[in-house]
Parts: structure tokens; C-alpha cells; sequence
């Protein structure tokens, strides 16, 4: 008896043993770096209640002045497998292609994705998060940020005789189609009414026409497109089809609570934290219409416009130096970060109807649109997540490369300021843009 009871008690004392050794079993750490705290409270929300064995250490580098590009190249510099490195790192349009098409990314196949796991993914988002060096994905994103073209529904009516988003498709089908429209608004509206606003709105959208982005095999392309752009530039410019407006200025801004301007070429995130909020009757506590304001809320309609275009969108990566020598907990953990974010359809399409957000995942897409979508006060009634559905799926992401940010600068300082402003002519302005690159960029060849 004694015997059983000695037995007894070692085995209890084992099992307290090693319920406390289980107890005590530290957490896999993740430390992860963004420019934007919206991942912050995706992780509070969303993450954390269901990843208990996971804890995050979050840190907030802004994108002003480049901070978050200068702090994350110097930690890779100098200490990229350091206590302070990230494990996975947000990256945005404007450096994304910079990260994966350097060893600073992982390929996520080293971490256990396949190409299947993203067969239902938005494709621009993926070639975007797609080195092109080889072709490996390194990073994934949680969002797509197809763009559209909105227009003033009741100028639409007034001075072209359009009553629906059809018919008004018909008249930006492409861009010879969208110029003829421009001449006849400026001409029926005696130049009360100009088709856009900012030459810098045409070009977000009129240089996806592109076959090839601005390096191809280390030498400077200039697409063939990129001529027709100028002309229509130079158009607009010399029949005072536009506004003479900048993106983020007073007159671009103006546009679009006032009878001044008809389209505007934005993206998703365009319509929610850009138009709605300058339209100039709009109550964002309430997220109504200010009755008796003046302004243009519901008179807005959005259509595909002449070309299928993305801008901006936020892609995670994982720091390629720390999961060499991370182990398979640590990998798996960083593995199901990004899956969970990126690929989980039940959280994409959780976040999409808490936010409005437009997500990645066709088929997240598809079924919000299949269960009535998000039909649009705004925009008059419209479902603009069933219209930014079609947009998404015609972007080309493959023509983006790490050097676009700032060549796109550039082409704009160099070339069409000045050429569409007759300071230069043309092949002036082309060799002062060469020139500028070469300067630049010592590892591009200018030819």
C-alpha cells in the first residue's frame, strides 16, 4: 500500500511539474515594423484573440521624410539579424518593389507557401509583391487598391445627356474617347466645366497603358505610350481641358464640392479618405449627408473608366536574414502572420465588412458582392465594392519597378511640365530627363 501511494505522489508531482513546465513555456516573439498604425489595430483586433501563443512587439516608423525607409535599410545594414530587426516588415506602392527585388525579402516559398495559396489572390497585387529578378513572390498583401474613375452625375446629364454609369462608360471607354468627351463638356459648358483636374490624374491611371516599366534588362525604357501621354498632355494643356490643378492642392480639392470639375481618377482608398470628405456636405461622425450644406455628396458615380489601374496598397514582408536563422516555430509563426492577414478569408472578409476596406481575395470579393455588396449613399445608391470588383482584376502590376517613385518625379519635372508648357520641346526635354536619370541612377544604363 505504501508502495502504491509513493507511486501515487510521484506521478502527481510529475504532472504539476509539468503543468508548470507547459505554463511557463515563453511565447514566439514577432517584431514587426510598419508605416501605418491601421496594421496596429488589425493586430489588437483581429490577431491577438486568436493567436495566444504569439506576442507582438509593433513599431511605428512614419513615412514622412522617409523615416521608416531610412530606419528599416540601416537595421539591415548594419544589424539585420539584431534583437531590434523585424521579423516581417508592412511595405508601401511607393518602396514596395525597392524590398522584394533585394535580398532583404524572403521568397515565401522558404516559408512554406505555395503558388496555389494565392491562386485566389487580386493578380496586380501579386506581380507587385513579385521579385523581378526571378519571379519569387516576397510579399503578400492584405489589400487591393484598384482605381476607378468617378464623375459628377448631374453635369454628366446636363451637358452630355448621360443618365446612367453605362452610358457615361461609353464615353471614357479609352483615352481618344475620354479627350473627345473633355472637348465637348469645355465646349457646352462655355469652360464652367473641365473633365479633370490635375495632369498629374491622367498619368496615375494613363501609364498602366504600358507594356514595359522604366527598366528593362539595367537600361532605361521609355515606352512608345509614353508619347501618346505627352500628346494628350500637351492637348489638354493648349484647349484648357483641365483645371491647371495639383493632386492635394486648393483647386484640386475645390473640384470636387463645387460645379468646376467631372472626373476624377482615384483609387479605393480615393473615394473614402479623399473624395467623400472634401465633397463639402459630408459628416463623418455620421457618415450622412449634412442636410441644407452645400456640396456634391450622392451626386457621384463611379465606372472602370479607360484603363484598369491600382495605386497605392500595403504588402507584408519577411526579413530574409532573420528566417535564415530562425528556427521552425519561429518561420511557422511568421508564416502564419502573413497568411493570416493576407490569405484568411474568413478574417479578410471579417475586416472588409467592419471597414469597407477592399481586400485581396476574389473570392472574399465576390461573395460580399454576391450578398447585395455595399450599396453607396454617396454615389447615389451604386455598389461601389461590385464595381471596384471589375477594376481590380485589370490592373498590370508587372509593369512597376523599385526606380518608379523616383523617375516618375523625374519625367514630370523634366519632361512634361515643361514640354506641355512650351518651355522646352520635345527632344530637349527627353535628353534633360536622360540626363537627370543617368545622374541619378549609376546603375541604370541610358541609352
Amino acid at each position: 500500500m505504501k508502495k502504491l501511494v509513493a507511486l501515487f505522489m510521484a506521478l502527481v508531482m510529475m504532472l504539476s511539474i509539468a503543468a508548470v513546465a507547459f505554463a511557463e513555456t515563453p511565447k514566439i516573439t514577432l517584431i514587426v515594423w510598419s508605416f501605418t498604425d491601421e496594421l496596429r489595430g488589425m493586430i489588437d483586433k483581429y490577431y491577438v484573440p486568436s493567436h495566444p501563443d504569439v506576442e507582438i512587439k509593433y513599431t511605428l516608423y512614419p513615412t514622412d521624410g522617409s523615416e521608416y525607409r531610412n530606419k528599416l535599410d540601416t537595421v539591415i545594414a548594419t544589424a539585420p539579424t539584431g534583437d531590434e530587426a523585424p521579423d516581417v516588415f508592412a511595405l508601401e506602392a511607393a518602396f514596395v518593389k525597392y524590398y522584394v527585388n533585394s535580398d532583404t525579402t524572403v521568397p515565401l516559398t522558404e516559408l512554406g507557401f505555395t503558388d496555389e495559396d494565392f491562386a485566389n489572390s487580386i493578380p496586380a497585387m501579386v506581380q507587385i509583391g513579385t521579385d523581378s529578378r526571378n519571379g519569387m513572390q516576397k510579399a503578400s498583401a492584405w489589400q487591393s487598391t484598384p482605381g476607378a474613375m468617378f464623375y459628377r452625375a448631374s453635369l454628366a446629364e446636363k451637358y452630355l445627356g448621360v443618365t446612367s454609369p453605362e452610358e457615361f462608360q461609353e464615353l471614357v471607354a479609352d483615352w481618344d474617347t475620354f479627350m473627345e468627351t473633355a472637348e465637348e463638356i469645355n465646349e457646352k459648358s462655355q469652360g464652367a466645366v473641365k473633365m479633370f483636374n490635375s495632369i498629374g490624374d491622367i498619368w496615375n491611371a494613363y501609364q498602366y497603358n504600358r507594356a514595359a516599366g522604366w527598366v528593362v534588362d539595367g537600361k532605361l525604357n521609355i515606352d512608345p505610350v509614353l508619347y501618346d501621354y505627352l500628346d494628350l498632355a500637351k492637348q489638354a494643356e493648349e484647349d484648357g481641358l483641365y483645371n491647371l490643378g495639383s493632386a492635394w492642392s486648393e483647386t484640386w480639392f475645390l473640384g470636387m464640392k463645387s460645379d468646376t470639375t467631372l472626373t476624377y481618377l482615384l483609387p479605393t482608398w480615393g473615394l473614402h479618405y479623399v473624395l467623400k470628405p472634401n465633397c463639402g456636405n459630408y459628416d463623418a461622425e455620421t457618415d450622412s449627408i449634412v442636410e441644407g450644406a452645400e456640396g456634391t455628396y450622392g451626386d457621384w458615380r463611379m465606372v472602370d473608366g479607360p484603363i484598369g489601374y491600382s495605386w497605392g496598397g500595403t504588402w507584408l514582408g519577411a526579413n530574409a536574414y532573420k528566417m535564415a536563422e530562425a528556427d521552425d516555430a519561429k518561420k511557422a509563426a511568421v508564416k502564419e502572420f502573413i497568411r493570416f492577414f493576407t490569405l484568411d478569408e474568413d478574417f479578410l472578409y471579417t475586416y472588409a465588412k467592419d471597414s469597407g476596406d477592399f481586400v485581396s481575395n476574389n473570392n472574399v470579393v465576390n461573395k460580399i458582392v454576391a450578398e447585395g455588396g455595399t450599396p453607396n449613399p454617396f454615389l447615389g445608391g451604386q455598389d461601389h465594392y461590385a464595381a471596384f470588383s471589375t477594376a481590380a482584376n485589370l490592373a498590370d502590376g508587372t509593369i512597376m519597378t523599385e526606380y518608379d517613385d523616383a523617375i516618375n518625379t523625374l519625367w514630370s519635372d523634366n519632361v512634361t511640365t515643361p514640354y506641355i508648357k512650351g518651355e522646352k520641346d520635345l527632344d530637349t526635354a527627353i535628353a534633360d530627363f536622360k540626363a537627370a536619370v543617368a545622374a541619378a541612377f549609376a546603375n541604370i544604363i541610358v541609352e
